[in-house]
């Protein structure tokens, strides 16, 4: 990672900070992490940072006991002003955008996993639709965006998969979903093979390999030479085939349908599982 970008992720962070301190008056470390979903040492440095330059005031509150230490945004300081000032107002354009339109996107929460895993990616897919769409007005920022984009991401998943590893139903119910989710792009692949097949002599073998390259490969962007390959010398591969075909498949019949002149006719297996599921 440049300097240069793990500089601009230092200010997309101590910027997260900003925005919640700017909705919250003042606010106490233990919540300030909670709300940021930074790490402890992360949360500290960014803290100390930005003291340095006056933006954030700590407070401490003696008429508890133990005293309360809390935190706050110091609105007398002139964002323009600082080092690297520019940026800091990029992102607070940002924010201050996001916010609002969040405020028009309501999710609605639910008690049942599969209702707040589906928030949480229509809330994810919202913020990235909201992030191109900044980009786009604001060209000439668009890299210093697509850093505070990532920040924010992989604070968002960090928290989603943290939250999900200790808990069993969400993890049943994303391996649910998933699995779902391969059926229904399945039957949108067998119902667009036919434009594929028509160069294959033995149709329904080609089909039974074409859908299980997209269940065993095509997530890992795995070429056709590459697949047929494997196919060819993998026993739990020929398996699966079998499985997925519904009868035997002996050693003769694979080899003719590798050898077949239809595989010629496309250029790349997954451009075409690409082709076929996404119509």
């Amino acid at each position: 990672m440049s300097a240069r970008t793990q500089k601009l992720q230092k200010i997309a962070t101590e910027s997260i900070i900003l925005d919640i301190l700017s909705k919250q008056p003042r606010i106490r470390w233990k919540e300030l992490k909670q709300k940021s979903g930074l790490s402890s040492r992360t949360l500290s440095d960014r803290l100390k940072s930005l003291m340095d330059k006056n933006l954030v005031k700590r407070k401490v509150d003696p008429s508890t006991y133990p005293p309360a230490t809390y935190y706050e945004v110091n609105l007398a300081v002139d964002l323009s002003t600082i080092t690297d000032g520019e940026i800091y107002l990029v992102f607070k354009s940002f924010f201050d955008k996001k916010n609002r339109s969040a405020g028009l996107f309501a999710i609605i929460e639910k008690d049942n996993p599969r209702s707040i895993l589906e928030n949480v990616l229509k809330s994810i897919w919202h913020d990235f639709l909201f992030t191109l769409n900044f980009c786009l007005e604001n060209y000439q920022y668009s890299k210093h965006i697509a850093v505070l984009y990532q920040t924010i991401f992989n604070i968002q998943m960090e928290q989603i998969m943290g939250y999900t590893l200790k808990n069993f139903k969400f993890a049943e119910q994303i391996k649910q979903i998933f699995n779902e989710y391969l059926e229904s792009q399945k039957k949108i692949l067998e119902s667009t093979l036919s434009d594929v097949l028509l160069g294959f002599k033995d149709k329904e073998l080609a089909k039974a390999v074409l859908i299980l390259y997209y269940k065993e490969a095509f997530l890992l962007d795995m070429e056709l030479y590459i697949f047929l390959a494997q196919l060819s010398q993998s026993l739990e591969l020929r398996k699966k085939l079998e499985k997925e075909f519904g009868q035997p498949v002996d050693e003769e019949r694979l080899n003719n349908l590798i050898a077949e002149e239809g595989w010629k006719d496309i250029e790349s297996f997954s451009t075409a599982v690409k082709r076929a599921t996404s119509s």
